[in-house]
């Protein structure tokens, strides 16, 4: 009972992730139908600036949370630069130009990154008084863990409200059903496409800044753990927030428990994971159809 729970944890650790960077990838294609290859490089920024903060030692709580937002926020400007700078020029050659021009950042930015911080491997500290454990049904949970389930469902409750409760959410969900209708009535579209984008980024710099206590934080991070979330967006729905909830849940639970029955076929029953989705809804399990 004991190693299901840890393993129950780990896995719901692994879907808090997934959750960040899949809602980012979703509420970016919802709106400009994008596929960010990119997407990793900004989780992978995300935790080398908190590294470089943590440099000088293990932060406190409060600290370490101010310095994740702040690197959040950076990031999620500096997505809103790319977009106006450089995807904005590409949109008109079509979905696979802008797909390559992604990809073509994603290796600009790892190269970047090893050329700012080198290509060993890094560490983050954990917050101070967050780098025990805490007794739960017998097992000790990792502190820092459970502190950060609490900020995942705190971050997927504020994109809730911000994408169903408020004019820009509004606009957001326009924008995803009809962009046309929506400039018609005098919706700045390129303004929510960079607004949408700088929202993906943010959420993307978030992730890794917070994962950085817990990985292993090298130049590639980025490259390999975009499939996994690519995986989410395809099980939970292209442009869907809920689906990327769901189907962080699900990916995070079969990752898991696979690593215990099946240690060397984890990445095979992710793909089988797709393909089943993928034969029954084709759009995802809360995808639209016309997606």
């Amino acid at each position: 009972m004991g190693t299901l729970l840890v393993q129950c944890f780990s896995g719901l650790l692994e879907a808090m992730f997934l959750f960040l960077l899949a809602s980012g990838l979703s509420l970016i294609f919802g709106v400009s139908r994008v596929i960010n290859i990119s997407h990793g490089a900004f989780y992978t920024l995300g935790a080398y600036a908190m590294f470089s903060a943590s440099r000088g030692g293990a932060l406190s709580p409060l600290l370490f949370a101010l310095a994740a937002l702040g690197t959040a926020l950076a990031i999620g400007a500096l997505g809103a630069l790319f977009e106006i700078v450089v995807l904005r020029r590409s949109y008109r050659g079509g979905m696979l130009i802008v797909a390559l021009v992604t990809f073509g950042a994603l290796a600009v930015i790892e190269e970047m990154v090893k050329i700012v911080w080198g290509a060993d491997l890094a560490a983050c500290p954990f917050p101070r008084g967050l780098e025990g454990s805490v007794m739960v049904g017998g097992r000790g949970l990792p502190a820092y863990g459970l502190a950060l389930l609490g900020a995942g469902a705190t971050t997927a409750l504020v994109m809730w409200y911000a994408v169903e409760r408020t004019r820009l959410g509004l606009m957001i969900r326009a924008a995803a059903i009809d962009r046309e209708m929506l400039s018609v009535l005098g919706g700045n579209v390129p303004a929510i496409f960079t607004l949408t984008f700088a929202g993906g980024t943010f959420l993307a710099g978030l992730a890794g800044a917070l994962s950085a206590p817990m990985v292993s934080i090298l130049p590639n991070m980025g490259s390999s753990i975009i499939i996994q979330a690519f995986a989410v967006v395809v099980i939970g729905g292209l442009g869907s927030l809920p689906g990327s909830l769901v189907g962080a849940l699900i990916v995070g639970q079969a990752q898991a428990f696979g690593i215990l029955i099946a240690p060397e076929s984890t990445l095979v029953l992710l793909y089988l994971l797709m393909a089943i989705v993928l034969v029954i809804r084709p759009a995802g399990l809360m995808g639209r159809t016309a997606v």
